[in-house]
């Protein structure tokens, strides 16, 4: 079974894909698909029972009705019987009303069902999520991650409200209106399978050339998806170098691609209406015209009241099958939404060694022994890095851009695996050490401050959550943070939204910083913590941070001389390796690497002196 699908996060009930691929989903294993979605039902197969006898019930409420209204024309219209009319009538409103109702109760069941089981879903793959490695992010578009906790967990909502239901109707329809046209006339049903196979091979036909177009449609929609996607999200840019009319023919360009694609999609795709219709209705007609013939010659035992009734059972027949060939693309869809989704649900977690145990306190020693990394195998980003940090020191580590820097914080996190060596905190390898644990004893205040939608104090206690407000409001002192926020509009309780998008950069690092004092972890790393905040603003935090690092070993990526200057070792990295290490007069002594990089890079803050 397989199914394309291109397009992304835009591409309304389609699943998310990165911007630009064209992806070929197949269903690898759809029966083992299934077995997982019925995992998640069967706390409710009681309740799936019910709809299935529902179901059962209004089919044979239907079959039963139509041929009463035969019945009707035969024995009490064509008789003149109008009481007897009158009593069949009230009997086959009373029967509609019933079947109307259990309807009903079977769409509300199917409702219930599918929010339950979509929210459980959802719950599992958000869960997964939060435990899974970086790599896993670093390797995946994040729009496509999005996608498949929004639109791929919609779509199995979608097929279990409706998709699945409508499967099953249809088919207790088509062979419940089958046996009784079969009983009824089998002359008459061989008209109708005729014709019936005639729509399936025109609709085989047909999907193949649609399937190609829509094909081509859903590229053209991914393409156009992205333009948009960019085009908002880089609106400054655009504006700043008056690019709006080439964004604009550009994207007039893609527009009118995608538009000549969905016309050829939706033009051969709309054949196939006018061809069923034309096919039912010579049913119709051969019907109407073997059933007259019979009843002129007094053969077959058809009545007018059969011929009433087969042409009622033809649309009950025929609609569901019509439903059924236009459901199956849904279904793949769904499945193949829903083999994507437990696809992020079975990754491996993020999971500590077996003999990792828990530790609280820490003097903060740090040794980098022989450690290389790569996030990719074979193209190291790191090489044989060897560095020691005693208690209370302030390493600075410095470096030309993609360096390494980051990297190599990282690895004392405990984020990624590493491809040889070890890094220790107080003589053991940080792998043996729970990373909840070690995630508390080492706090990143990273360059880019992420803030989440929720209020000025709660971002502030992200750093603790069991933090009290006063702590919180005293970590924001420290910070120089507390004169700024008390000018906003509710003060601490002030909701950020659009990750604080209201702020400043250098706002948004300052409750970064903030953060770090309410977590007061004996082992912070500072990447480039001040690189955001104005010069004026850096002097008054320059005291509140060496507050912090009192007493604490410091990691601190910087750029800026006043930072690096009072580093007790300065580590150069370049290239992913070690090349220096020292003190800042050591290091300009020795007339290396680093010595380039400070008049380079440094030499503008002493010209600003």
């Amino acid at each position: 079974m397989q199914m394309r699908n291109v397009g992304n996060m835009g591409g309304g009930r389609r699943p998310g894909t990165p911007r630009g691929v064209h992806v070929e989903v197949t269903i690898n294993d759809w029966r083992g698909t299934v077995r997982r979605i019925w995992s998640y039902l069967v706390s409710k197969k009681w309740r799936l029972v019910g709809v299935f006898l529902m179901t059962v019930v209004t089919t044979a409420v239907t079959i039963v009705g139509n041929r009463i209204n035969g019945i009707v024309v035969d024995t009490y219209i064509a008789k003149d019987n109008l009481r007897g009319l009158y009593i069949i009538c009230l009997m086959l409103a009373g029967m509609y009303v019933v079947s109307s109702a259990f309807t009903y109760w079977q769409n509300a069941t199917m409702i219930d069902v599918a929010q339950d089981t979509s929210a459980r879903i959802r719950h599992d793959i958000f869960a997964r999520l939060q435990r899974l490695p970086m790599r896993y992010f670093d390797t995946h578009d994040n729009g496509d991650v999005m996608s498949t906790l929004t639109n791929d967990v919609d779509n199995i909502n979608t097929a279990l409200m409706q998709t699945f239901v409508q499967l099953f109707t249809g088919i207790i329809s088509v062979v419940g209106m089958l046996g009784a046209m079969i009983v009824l006339s089998p002359l008459l049903t061989v008209i109708v399978l005729l014709s019936t196979v005639m729509t399936y091979s025109f609709s085989r036909m047909a999907a193949r050339v649609t399937q190609k177009a829509f094909t081509v449609q859903q590229a053209a929609l991914g393409d156009l998806n992205s333009q948009i996607e960019e085009s908002v999200s880089g609106k400054r840019a655009v504006q700043l170098f008056n690019h709006e009319a080439a964004t604009l023919r550009h994207f007039a360009s893609t527009n009118a691609e995608y538009t000549a694609a969905a016309y050829r999609a939706q033009l051969f795709s709309g054949a196939m209406g006018p061809f069923n219709n034309m096919t039912n209705n010579l049913a119709y007609l051969l019907i109407t015209a073997a059933g007259a013939i019979s009843i002129v010659s007094d053969r077959g035992g058809i009545t007018v009241g059969v011929i009433f009734t087969f042409l009622i059972y033809l649309r009950n027949f025929t609609g569901p099958i019509n439903n059924t060939l236009n459901l199956i693309n849904t279904l793949q869809l769904s499945l193949a939404s829903a083999e994507r989704v437990f696809a992020v649900i079975d990754e491996q977690p993020e999971q500590d060694q077996p003999d990792a145990v828990a530790v609280t306190t820490t003097t903060g020693a740090v040794r980098f022994d022989h450690v290389s990394f790569a996030y990719v195998p074979g193209h190291e980003i790191l090489h044989d890095i060897n560095i020691t940090a005693h208690p209370g020191d302030t390493v600075a580590i410095v470096g030309p851009t993609g360096a390494g820097k980051t990297t190599m914080m990282n690895l004392l996190t405990n984020l990624y695996p590493l491809q040889a060596g070890a890094v220790f905190l107080d003589g053991r390898d940080v792998t043996t050490i729970k990373r909840q644990n070690l995630r508390r004893l080492v706090t990143v205040v990273q360059q880019e401050s992420h803030m989440f939608t929720a209020s000025v104090a709660d971002n502030i206690r992200n750093g603790r959550l069991d933090a009290t407000d006063e702590e919180v409001q005293a970590a924001a002192v420290r910070a120089h943070a507390d004169t700024f926020i008390r000018q906003l509009p509710q003060g601490y309780a002030t909701v950020l939204t659009e990750d604080a998008a209201g702020l400043s950069q250098g706002q948004r690092q300052l409750l970064s910083i903030a953060r770090a004092f309410v977590t007061n972890a004996p082992v912070l790393v500072l990447d480039e913590a001040t690189s955001s905040i104005d010069s004026n603003t850096e002097l008054d935090v320059q005291h509140a941070m060496a507050d912090l690092m009192q007493g604490k070993t410091s990691f601190v990526i910087a750029h800026r001389l006043s930072t690096i200057q009072r580093a007790t070792t300065i580590v150069v990295i370049n290239g992913g390796r070690v090349v220096e290490q020292g003190t800042h007069a050591e290091l300009l002594a020795a007339h290396g690497f680093y010595y380039q990089l400070y008049q380079s890079q440094f030499q503008h803050d002493i010209d600003k002196k």
